[in-house]
């Protein structure tokens, strides 16, 4: 299984490091950055939360493109749009 591309794919400041404590393949790494040093909240890295927006505890460090970054952004934003159709088709 995949994850929804996320914001994090195309920012200068994602950083990984290794679980320890990995159950399955989708949580082998631990995503981390400047804003974030612990853990990127899922709200974000899982859920689909454009952070070029305030989140709580960011420290005001947010999105910042990567150099080549930009189908990674293209990705995201496509599948953000996708969600917030089916939405709309839902509701």
């Amino acid at each position: 299984m995949r994850r929804r591309p996320s914001i994090c794919d195309a920012c200068v400041r994602l950083q990984q490091r290794a679980n320890p404590d990995a159950e399955t393949s989708m949580d082998t790494w631990i995503p981390y950055c400047d804003a974030f040093p612990e853990r990127v909240p899922a709200e974000i890295y899982t859920g689909g939360f454009d952070h070029r927006e305030p989140f709580e505890g960011d420290r005001g460090i947010r999105f910042e493109m990567r150099p080549g970054g930009e189908r990674a952004l293209a990705s995201y934003e496509r599948a953000q749009a996708r969600k917030r159709g089916a939405q709309r088709q839902d509701g």
